[in-house]
């Protein structure tokens, strides 16, 4: 019997993928954002809770950072982030090879700890995440106010 995500997430401290679950349009939304104004990149979520591992994601509501980081910065900030350089060299290359029309590269960082996730074959594309989350603006944005930051060409 295989147990539910949130249950063998919560054993095992692995809990990314569920986050990655429950924020996929507004992750989407900044790399297809991000591709169009800057190229290829890497979006960089910093998640702001002091246990992830033991948080529902389908229920509790976690403060994090989206942000894209273009292909000429991603090095230093991985190694900013304390990964080898050989480590570094393959993730440069994935950043420049990647399909950004129907994949996702996403680096997620908690404390002192940052995961790289290559996300391919999704449900729903970068560009697709990016049209839903400007057409439904007002149930993302923290303040109603916040400029739409969504281009109408799309």
């Amino acid at each position: 019997m295989q147990l539910p995500i949130e249950v063998w997430q919560g054993c095992s401290g692995y809990w990314q993928s569920a986050f990655i679950r429950e924020n996929l349009l507004p992750l989407g939304h900044v790399a297809w954002q991000g591709y169009r104004a800057q190229g290829r990149g890497l979006v960089v979520c910093d998640v702001e809770t002091a246990n992830a591992a033991s948080v529902n994601w389908s229920d509790a509501v976690v403060t994090y950072q989206a942000r894209y980081i273009p292909t000429a910065a991603v090095p230093d900030y991985l190694k900013a982030q304390g990964l080898k350089t050989d480590y570094v060299d393959r993730l440069r290359e994935a950043v420049q090879t990647y399909q950004p029309e129907g994949e996702l590269l996403i680096a997620i960082a908690h404390g002192r700890s940052v995961e790289i996730n290559w996300l391919r074959n999704l449900t729903i594309s970068p560009p697709d995440c990016y049209r839903q989350v400007c057409n439904r603006w007002d149930e993302f944005a923290l303040d109603p106010r916040a400029d739409r930051r969504c281009n109408n060409d799309d």
